[in-house]
């Protein structure tokens, strides 16, 4: 058994049944009960018909097979749980709870014959598929074929709810809802959307009841027929409802594929283009965004001041996105200045270490030393439980992990700390504790007026003035 997995890699269990059964010459119940009682293989149960389960070797598990091969039977075998994992990956891994709620067709309340979105979520954390965070799903670490961009994913969340709040504007602006009952994340038969609101379009009312306008949004890749599969299974089934209101569905997307876009309108799903709804430098400027947050280090690298570019242009035409981003440009700001000195750099990863997940905002390597940053663009000073958190839990294990790494582990390990709105009084005083303790160079640091110093070091105008005008201003 354990030499077909290691010839064929992972398999369904009725798979693995029939290879073993005829190669040991036995029937393929009595393999069947051999590989159910198996000892020293992994299985993934609970998500495919006739009790089927995904079995593979301990050392199959860190590799792209075991999670492409569970997300093709999951569409093969059990479509509704398929979902999820397609969410997950089109949003690089990892994913707030009241957008995947969106994304995955499970209620959110009990329905006759369904599960719940709980109890289909406690059956993947159970089975090591998801692990949940602090209000955030993603795949388990040793499912992940590369590191989690927790850097990506998370801006993304924030670009998508600005996106929302224009939106929302919009469709109370021309009557599309009425004025005060435009929700986020608001439950319509059982479902959660995006966004809901009670129309007063005449074509949705009746007699006695208004309609609603109700949505989802996906945007930030290339968007296929499959990825939206959710969308009109949600609209199917609140439409299925006896007495069901009259709706209007509207999936906001900003890059979609042929074939989906024909398959929505047959459907009859209101496609809200980005650029044809707010303008095509507002959808460009939301692209360009995307684009460099997407691989934020080969960005850096191809054109340092790409991301200065930006942010004048996103104070032209959103200035309401550019503030909820200031902290993750901010880490642009260190990566920039590790570039400058000609270190290559890895911005936005997640790590798992000491039992833990923690997320490591700029890695800087250099010929002699390895540079750890922690960044933190706040409007307000960084406090001491921050500096504590970093000291007594972060650096242990970027330390513990680097030091494992073959690339690093024989490199000399330095920290950073920027913070763009300085340090509380306390935190001052922790720091002037923890300079007399590390030795010199080895934990460092930074508020406005070092920052400022390695900005004129480099002799960079347009960083000077963004730092001056952007990121030091608690207003902003």
């Amino acid at each position: 058994m354990e030499a077909l997995l290691k010839e064929n890699g992972p398999m369904i269990s009725s798979e693995l049944a029939r290879k073993l059964a005829k190669a040991e010459g036995v029937s393929v119940n009595t393999a069947s009960q051999r590989v159910s009682r198996a000892e020293g293989i992994e299985r993934v149960e609970g998500f495919f018909k006739s009790n089927q389960s995904l079995v593979f070797l301990p050392n199959q598990q860190q590799g792209k097979d075991v999670l492409k091969l569970l997300a093709r039977q999951m569409e093969l075998h059990g479509k509704k749980y398929w979902f999820t994992l397609n969410a997950l990956r089109y949003h690089a891994g990892a994913i707030s709870r009241e957008f995947l709620e969106t994304y995955s067709f499970y209620p959110i309340e009990p329905v006759l014959s369904h599960l719940t979105f709980e109890e289909v979520m406690q059956r993947f954390v159970k089975e090591g598929i998801l692990v949940y965070g602090p209000g955030t799903y993603s795949f388990a670490p040793r499912l992940r074929y590369n590191a989690l961009n927790a850097f990506l994913s998370q801006t993304l969340e924030t670009i998508k709810m600005n996106v929302l709040d224009n939106f929302k504007e919009l469709a109370r602006n021309i009557g599309w809802v009425s004025y005060d009952s435009f929700e986020q994340f608001g439950n319509y038969g059982n479902f959660r959307w995006a966004f809901m609101g009670v129309s007063p379009v005449r074509g949705l009312k009746t007699k006695t009841d208004f309609g609603f306008v109700i949505g989802d949004i996906l945007l930030g890749r290339p968007t296929y027929k499959k990825d939206v599969e959710f969308f009109i299974r949600k609209i199917e089934t609140v439409q299925s409802y006896k007495g069901a209101s009259r709706i209007m569905p509207v999936l906001l997307v900003d890059n979609v594929d042929k074939e989906a876009f024909q398959y929505l309108k047959e459907k009859g799903v209101i496609i809200g283009v980005i650029k044809e709804l707010f303008g095509e430098k507002y959808a460009k400027t939301l692209n360009d965004l995307i684009t460099i947050l997407t691989n934020a280090a080969a960005s850096l690298a191809k054109n340092p001041n790409q991301y200065l570019q930006l942010i004048n242009e996103l104070r032209k035409y959103n200035d309401g996105l550019l503030k909820n981003i200031k902290g993750a440009l901010f880490e642009y700001v260190a990566g920039h200045y590790y570039l400058f000195k000609n270190g290559s750099i890895d911005m936005g990863w997640e790590i798992v270490e000491n039992g833990a997940e923690h997320e490591m905002d700029v890695r800087a390597t250099f010929g002699d030393r390895v540079i750890i940053a922690e960044c933190k663009g706040r409007i307000s000073p960084t406090p001491i439980e921050d500096i504590n958190k970093f000291v007594r839990v972060k650096v242990p294990a970027f330390r513990s992990w680097l030091e494992r790494n073959e690339t690093h582990k024989n490199k000399p390990i330095e920290f950073e700390y920027w913070s763009s709105a300085g340090y509380t009084e306390d935190a001052m005083l922790k720091i002037e504790e923890l300079n007399h303790e590390y030795k010199r160079n080895t934990l460092t640091f930074l508020g406005p007026k070092e920052i400022m110093a390695r900005a004129k070091e480099m002799k960079n105008k347009k960083l000077q003035k963004e730092l001056d005008t952007f990121f030091f201003k608690s207003n902003v």
